[in-house]
């Protein structure tokens, strides 16, 4: 519209409260990460260890069910804190693909075609900006992991009944905060990542070098200088040490062969929290609402 037509009006409108403008972030960041057909699909197969589980909680509080597949008792599956810590652990290496394929995609594309000047020259700021992008892909994670599992022991405990949902209240809180840290920590690291590495496939290959190829250096510490504290450069193992001791599993082993406890606990956290911290102050040294190019 021409200036000298004098006829533009200025927005009369209601407008978005100070609070709240980092929602719009996370409202448009969760419509845009199912443009993909392959990823909107891998993102449904997540549900399948959900209900293949939710079969089998089923079929160990139903004789009926028991007796049509001929179970013997004591051959059903114990539905307790392990057996809750088994399944988050699934959705959760699922979950980390997921996060693994889409964030460096959703973040590096606002730093390549320079999107990121036009977010913060809004009044938005840069932790709003980081908490929108947050929100959005941890509604994704959250419906691919710890909600799923809170699910599961809302029907074990109305199928078991007698109090069995009170008696193992500490499973449920133990499933929100198992899966609310496993978020944080993935998000972090695959965010920080995204926005200093544009090309999504090389964030999406240093990513998985970091949760595979740098646990495999630590074990190769490990066996040169005959420690453990290899151990804390295995990120997925520290949130599973964590995650144990949440659910209370102590002596018995998540798998064949696996350990626990192999650092102590106060390292794990300490170890996650630095990778937090450094993953935060990477991110506020990138997030910048101008950049300044130098010919």
């Amino acid at each position: 519209m021409a200036v000298y037509k004098r006829t533009y009006r200025a927005y009369q409108g209601a407008l978005t409260p100070a609070w709240s403008r980092f929602t719009v972030l996370a409202r448009y960041g969760f419509a845009t990460l199912f443009d993909s057909k392959p990823f909107t699909a891998y993102a449904v197969l997540c549900l399948v260890p959900f209900i293949m589980t939710l079969a089998v909680i089923y079929a160990v509080n139903n004789a009926t069910v028991q007796a049509l597949l001929n179970m013997r008792p004591g051959q059903s599956p114990p539905i307790n804190n392990l057996f809750f810590l088994r399944f988050l652990g699934v959705e959760a290496w699922m979950s980390f693909i997921l996060t693994a394929w889409r964030v460096p995609g959703m973040i590096s594309m606002d730093f390549a075609n320079q999107g990121i000047q036009l977010y913060l020259s809004r009044p938005i700021s840069r932790a709003e900006y980081l908490v929108g992008k947050l929100c959005a892909l941890g509604t994704l994670l959250s419906f691919t992991s710890w909600i799923p599992a809170l699910l599961l022991f809302l029907v074990q405990a109305a199928l078991r009944g007698h109090g069995w949902g009170w008696e193992n209240l500490g499973i449920a809180v133990a499933i929100v905060i198992s899966g609310l840290l496993g978020i944080v920590v993935v998000s972090l690291i695959a965010m920080a990542i995204a926005v200093w590495v544009r090309w999504r496939i090389a964030a999406t290959a240093l990513m998985m070098g970091i949760f595979f190829f740098l646990p495999a250096f630590g074990a190769v510490l490990n066996a040169v200088l005959g420690t453990r504290w290899g151990w804390l450069l295995n990120f997925g193992y520290l949130i599973v040490e964590i995650w144990a001791k949440l659910f209370r599993v102590v002596d018995q082993p998540l798998h064949s062969g696996s350990g626990l406890y192999l650092v102590p606990l106060w390292a794990a956290w300490t170890m996650l929290l630095v990778v937090c911290v450094t993953c935060i102050a990477l991110l506020n040294r990138r997030l910048k609402a101008r950049e300044v190019v130098y010919s």
